[in-house]
């Protein structure tokens, strides 16, 4: 059924622990909506007994046509649940019967690779790229799960005296959005890279978000992160710096210092995700893995609702745009 926000928060806040990631909670895919036209948060959740099942979303109308689609939020998405297995079968009947009188005719999801929620998905499954993360559980030192690569880069940051401080005062936020937006237009990022200052400021207002600064010697921030916490995972959600930031390899010493202080707080694992791509080499893979040998496969999925109707839809526009035609949601 569909629930308020209220409900939605006090329903995923009863799943077990393990299960929650703050990418499937309520504020963040509500705040997630805040930069993207036409999306619209909604939240299918029920409990019973004991018996939970939650599927939060993005419906959005598909263009040109009286049809809509359901997406993850930005980051994972896709049903969690507990209990027993006649309750998720009679939630996912009733789910797939709400999206039929919604017009929905296909859904795309981002599955979390640390709650392996593609397990019994009721659509198509496909592993996509793979991921890391660090295990936070471990006796050792954590700089002992770190590459020479990466112990040397965090040494180099302490010697030029680079300081960590998690602060979100206007300030801070405001120098975090003008060096990421700087380093994404730099790269040329694609426009999923790409949020608006509402999105940034109604985030960090959640107390689960962390914006972490790394300050030079004269007390000028050169780099910054964001993470979350929530039930047992902390989670790498963005990063920026400077020139000066990126030559002290500022960037290394705020996931160590981090991931230092989720351990105190007794979080499992703190989540760093994958590359770009799906390739092995890509860079950004390269760099994560610098911090630990602790792969998880990302798996993405989809569901035709209206099996018909998408495939009628999608075979007029690849005629014309036949560069779309290994996407799912093809016409965004």
């Amino acid at each position: 059924m569909i629930v308020s926000t209220e409900q939605a928060i006090i329903i995923f806040n009863k799943l077990p622990a393990a299960m929650q990631s703050f990418y499937f909670h309520p504020l963040y895919v509500i705040n997630d909506a805040v930069y993207k036209k036409d999306l619209r948060p909604i939240f299918f959740a029920q409990e019973d007994n004991g018996n939970i099942y939650y599927h939060a979303f993005h419906l959005g109308r598909v263009p040109g046509t009286a049809y809509y689609d359901i997406q993850s939020a930005y980051g994972y998405g896709g049903p969690l649940f507990s209990g027993e297995q006649s309750f998720i079968s009679e939630c996912i009947r009733n789910y797939k019967k709400w999206c039929f009188n919604q017009k929905v005719i296909v859904e795309f999801i981002r599955f979390h690779p640390l709650l392996n929620n593609y397990l019994n998905y009721y659509g198509e499954v496909k592993e996509n790229r793979q991921t890391v993360n660090i295990d936070l559980t471990t006796q050792k030192e954590l700089l002992d799960q770190f590459s020479t690569r990466v112990r040397t880069a965090i040494r180099k940051a302490q010697k030029e005296n680079v300081r960590i401080s998690m602060l979100k005062s206007n300030a801070n936020i405001q120098q975090f959005i003008d060096m990421y937006t700087s380093l994404m237009t730099k790269k040329n990022a694609g426009d999923d890279y790409f949020f608006n200052k509402e999105y940034f400021v109604e985030l960090l207002q959640n107390n689960a978000v962390y914006l972490v600064n790394a300050e030079n010697n004269l007390g000028e921030v050169i780099g910054a992160a964001i993470f979350f916490i929530y039930g047992h995972i902390a989670e790498y959600h963005l990063s920026t710096s400077n020139t000066e930031g990126r030559e002290k390899n500022v960037t290394n010493l705020l996931i160590y210092e981090f991931a230092e202080y989720a351990r105190k707080l007794n979080i499992q694992s703190l989540y760093l995700g994958g590359g770009t791509d799906g390739s092995i080499s890509n860079s950004l893979l390269f760099f994560k893995r610098g911090f630990s040998k602790q792969d998880a496969p990302f798996f993405i999925g989809n569901y035709k609702h209206d099996r018909t109707i998408y495939e009628e839809y999608k075979s007029e526009y690849i005629k014309k745009n036949p560069q779309k035609e290994q996407f799912i949601l093809f016409y965004r």
